[in-house]
C-alpha cells in the first residue's frame, strides 16, 4: 500500500515512515501544504496514496485544512466512494478536541496518539482492514 506520512516532528515522521515502509512505498513531508502537493502529484501520476498518516497540529498548513483540501480534490476528481485515501490522524493526548473534530467532519478514518509505536499504528490499520 502506498503511504504518505505528514508530521512536522522529524522523529515522529521518521518512525512512522519506518513502520509504514513494511507495507509498501512511503513518502514523507513536514506540513499540510506539502501534503496537498504530494497528493496532487500522486494523483496526477495515477498512483494515489492509499493511506495518509496526518499530524493535525503543524505550521504552514495544519492537518485539518490539508484534509479538507485533499477530500475536496478527491471529490473534484470523482474518486469512487470507498477508494478515497484512508487517513489516520496522529495527535497528542492533549489534542483530543482536534481528533474529534477531524472525525466528526468525516475527514479521518482512524487515529493514533503520540508517541507513536508499531503496535498502535498496526491497531489503527486493522480498524481500516489494512493491517
Amino acid at each position: 500500500m502506498k503511504c504518505l506520512v505528514v508530521d512536522d516532528e522529524l522523529v515522529s515522521r521518521r518512525k512512522l515512515k519506518r513502520i509504514m515502509e513494511s507495507f509498501g512505498p512511503c513518502d514523507e513531508v513536514e506540513n499540510g501544504d506539502q501534503a496537498v502537493l504530494a497528493v496532487i502529484k500522486a494523483m496526477n501520476l495515477g498512483e494515489p496514496y492509499e493511506v495518509i498518516m496526518m499530524d493535525l497540529m503543524m505550521p504552514v498548513m495544519d492537518g485539518h485544512e490539508a484534509l479538507r483540501r485533499i477530500r475536496a480534490m478527491e471529490k473534484e476528481r470523482r474518486v469512487a466512494p470507498g477508494r478515497e485515501a484512508r487517513v489516520v490522524v496522529i495527535s497528542s493526548l492533549e489534542d483530543q478536541k482536534n481528533v474529534c473534530q477531524a472525525f466528526f467532519k468525516g475527514l479521518a478514518s482512524a487515529y493514533v496518539t503520540k508517541p507513536v509505536n508499531r503496535e498502535s499504528v498496526l491497531a489503527a490499520l486493522r480498524t481500516l482492514n489494512l493491517g
